[in-house]
C-alpha cells in the first residue's frame, strides 16, 4: 500500500479523495490551511511555510502527492496567482529540497480550455485559451508542475476536471448554489430563489467518480501526460435545476438577479475523456440525477446542523 499526501484535503475534492484512497487501505496524510475535526495524520499550515512544509514531507515520505490545494473564487486576481501559482511552486520547491520523488498530481480544470468551441468535445490536444483570472492561474499552474518533470524528471501528471458535483460542494459554485437556496428556503418556509444565466451547458461529473480516476491514474497513468476527468455531455444548467425543484415539495417562484450573471461565461463545454478511458478504463458510473440528490440532501443537512 502507498503512502499518499494531499494538499486541501479538506476541501471539497479533497475530503471525496481521502475517503476514496483510505478505503483502498492506502496510508494518507494532509496538509491544509484550515483545522478539520479529525486531525489524525493532517498538517495545518501554508506552502509558503517552506521549513514547515519540507519537514511535513520528511515525515509523510509519500509515494503520491495529490496537490488540491487552491482557489476557485475570488474578487481579486491576485488571490488566484498567489494559492493557484505561486503555491504550485511552493510545493514542488519544497520537494527539491528533499530526495524525495514521488508522482504528484496537480488537480487542474476545464477552465483552461475557455471558449467551448462550438460544443465539440474538447480533447487534451486542444490549445488551451482561458478568459478568466481564474482559468489563466490554473494553466500557468499547469506549465510550472510540468517544467518540474521536463527540467529535473519529477513526474508530474496534469488532472484537467470539468463541472464536478455532489455532496460537501460550495455554494460559490451554481448547482451548489442552487441547492442551498432549495434547502434554506424549505427551511424557513420561503418559495423564492434567484439565480443567474442558465441558459449554458456544461459537462457535469461526480467527484465521487473523479477521485476515482484519480486513484486509477495512481495506477496506470504516465507522467508527462494531461487528462480530462468528464462524461462526455454537456448538459443545460436550467435541467440542472428543474431536477432538484422536482426533488422538493416547496413550489417555488425563481427570479433572475442580473448580479448573478457572469459576461465573460463560456456558453457550452463539453470534455472528451478518450485518453481517460483508454489507459484506465475509466467511466462515470453515478448519473446526474443522483448527484443533484446527493448534493441536496447534504445541503438540507447543512441547514439543519446550521452550517450553511
Amino acid at each position: 500500500m502507498a503512502r499518499i499526501l494531499i494538499t486541501g484535503i479538506n476541501g471539497f475534492v479533497g475530503m471525496h479523495l481521502a475517503r476514496c484512497l483510505t478505503g483502498m487501505r492506502h496510508t494518507v496524510f494532509g496538509y491544509d490551511r484550515r483545522a478539520a475535526e479529525d486531525e489524525k495524520n493532517i498538517f495545518v499550515g501554508d506552502l509558503a511555510d517552506h521549513e514547515l512544509f519540507k519537514n511535513v514531507l520528511k515525515e509523510c515520505r509519500p509515494d503520491f502527492v495529490f496537490h488540491l490545494a487552491g482557489v476557485i473564487k475570488s474578487a481579486q486576481p491576485e488571490v488566484f496567482y498567489n494559492a493557484n501559482l505561486l503555491g504550485t511552486v511552493s510545493l514542488f520547491d519544497g520537494l527539491m529540497r528533499t530526495e524525495l520523488r514521488p508522482v504528484v498530481f496537480l488537480a487542474s480544470s476545464s477552465a483552461v480550455y475557455g471558449s467551448g468551441f462550438g460544443g465539440k468535445p474538447i480533447n487534451e490536444r486542444v490549445k488551451p485559451h482561458p478568459i478568466t483570472h481564474y482559468a489563466v492561474s490554473k494553466l500557468a499552474q499547469e506549465i510550472a508542475s510540468l517544467r518540474y518533470f521536463d527540467a529535473f524528471g519529477l513526474p508530474v501528471m496534469v488532472v484537467r476536471m470539468f463541472n464536478l458535483l455532489g455532496p460537501g460542494q460550495s455554494p460559490d459554485l451554481a448547482c451548489s448554489a442552487f441547492a442551498r437556496q432549495i434547502a434554506l428556503a424549505e427551511a424557513c418556509s420561503e418559495n423564492e430563489i434567484t439565480i443567474g444565466d442558465l441558459r449554458a451547458r456544461r459537462d457535469f461529473v461526480d467527484v465521487r467518480d473523479a477521485v476515482r480516476a484519480f486513484a486509477l491514474l495512481a495506477e496506470k497513468g504516465k507522467a508527462g501526460h494531461i487528462y480530462n476527468v468528464c462524461s462526455g455531455h454537456a448538459v443545460l444548467m436550467r435541467k440542472c435545476l428543474d431536477e432538484m425543484l422536482s426533488m422538493s415539495p416547496t413550489q417555488f417562484k425563481v427570479r433572475v438577479d442580473a448580479g448573478k450573471i457572469q459576461g465573460n461565461d463560456v456558453p457550452i463545454q463539453v470534455g472528451d475523456a478518450s485518453k481517460l478511458n483508454r489507459i484506465t478504463g475509466w467511466r462515470p458510473h453515478i448519473k446526474l440525477k443522483q448527484s443533484l440528490s446527493d448534493l441536496l440532501a447534504d445541503w438540507r443537512q447543512r441547514v439543519k446542523l446550521g452550517m450553511e
